[in-house]
């Protein structure tokens, strides 16, 4: 709400007679333009610290509007003015401040006129208060008090975050850098542009966050680029929030060239690993292969057979052809070499994660079609004892 705030206390009059008795100027009281009738308004208003916009200005004479700092409730020291403005009514007027502030507070916009009609502010009283306040209809001094709300800083923000494999539920930054606490927020990918907000991170604090993992809202599942774009805690409430266009309050973090910060990244989502089971029953064999009596699989992948170490799972002895997503029964794996001896074997899922449907595990280096995984987040594996007759 626009506010009219006139303070009548400040003796206008004697001011301008300072002004008449000053030797720098040759305008005398008889020329000098009207003070008033003179209005400023100004509404409460977020500003970044470095200026204000006062929302009308309304002069008898060619002037300025000078925005005080709060003296205890009253107008105080002078920390910025605008331009020289038009007589008549100027609108939207952004007076940029002197020094920025850091804090919130309650500032007070007054029109000035310029006296000596030379295009510059002057107004050092009480020996050069040339440029005079302007006055209401009524003889105030017309100026306005309005509380200006000092925001985070948005800048300078950064991010970095590579080309990456996923699953469909999350995506890793690299490395995030805030002048003021906020998040990540993750945009999809609208045509080459951010798009839709489908995640973000929890609240970070201002500075350098590395390896910073954001979950998505509702998995991905095709390769496409997502676009993390920083964001600041605008309204200092831990709470991301951002719904243009009414409700954007926590908006993107700045870079240091004036950018909004975000990048797009490659996202390259793998096949599902889990859920996935299988069931095999102890049986005789001739040593040349295994029977699993049925397998589900989240997506393409194999049974592949591991030979005992000491009780667990070991080298892989052989593995099935490529067993579609879904469910298979009576798969037979055949071993590489056969085997001469009853034992324990151990067939376990793995997932043809790089889809070429050819079965690749070779850690440490060449680890590519992982284990499945079951719906309670085991290794879907199972041991068989396999009796050689």
């Amino acid at each position: 709400m626009r506010k009219r705030i006139y303070v009548a206390a400040i003796a206008v009059a004697l001011i301008i007679a300072a002004c008449s008795s000053t030797e720098d100027t040759t305008t005398t009281l008889e020329d000098a333009p009207p003070t008033g009738p003179s209005s400023v308004t100004f509404e409460d208003q977020d500003s970044d610290g470095t200026s204000v916009v006062v929302a009308s200005v309304t002069l008898p004479a060619d002037g300025f509007v000078a925005v005080h700092a709060d003296d205890n409730g009253s107008p105080g020291a002078v920390i910025g003015h605008s331009d020289l403005l038009p007589a008549g009514e100027s609108t939207d007027v952004k007076v940029t401040l002197d020094e920025a502030i850091t804090e919130s507070t309650t500032l007070w916009p007054m029109a000035h006129i310029d006296i000596d009609r030379d295009g510059v502010y002057t107004f050092m009283p009480p020996d050069n208060a040339i440029d005079v306040p302007g006055t209401t209809a009524d003889g105030s001094v017309a100026v306005v008090g309005g509380a200006v709300n000092v925001l985070p800083p948005s800048a300078p923000a950064s991010l970095e975050a590579e080309a990456q494999d996923s699953d469909g539920t999350s995506i890793v930054v690299a490395s995030v850098t805030l002048p003021a606490q906020g998040f990540i927020a993750v945009h999809a990918d609208a045509d080459g542009a951010p798009g839709a907000v489908i995640g973000h991170s929890d609240l970070l604090p201002a500075g350098n966050s590395t390896d910073v993992k954001v979950t998505l809202d509702e998995a991905i599942t095709e390769s496409t680029t997502l676009w993390p774009m920083v964001h600041i805690d605008l309204d200092r409430d831990g709470s991301y929030l951002f719904a243009p266009p009414d409700n954007a309050v926590d908006l993107p973090g700045v870079t240091g060239e004036g950018d909004v910060a975000v990048i797009p990244v490659a996202i390259n989502v793998l096949p599902p690993t889990a859920p996935s089971a299988l069931a095999a029953d102890a049986q005789d064999s001739d040593g040349t292969s295994i029977v699993v009596a049925s397998v589900t699989l989240p997506a393409n992948g194999f049974i592949a057979v591991h030979a005992d170490a000491d009780g667990a799972p070991g080298a892989v002895i052989g593995h099935s052809d490529l067993l579609q997503a879904g469910d298979s029964t009576d798969v037979v794996v055949t071993f590489d070499e056969a085997i001469t001896e009853s034992t324990t074997l151990w067939p376990m899922v793995h997932i043809d994660i790089d889809g070429d449907g050819v079965y690749t595990f070779m850690p440490p280096d060449n680890a590519i079609d992982v284990p499945g995984i079951t719906a309670d987040g085991m290794v879907a594996v199972l041991a068989v004892e396999v009796s050689i007759g």
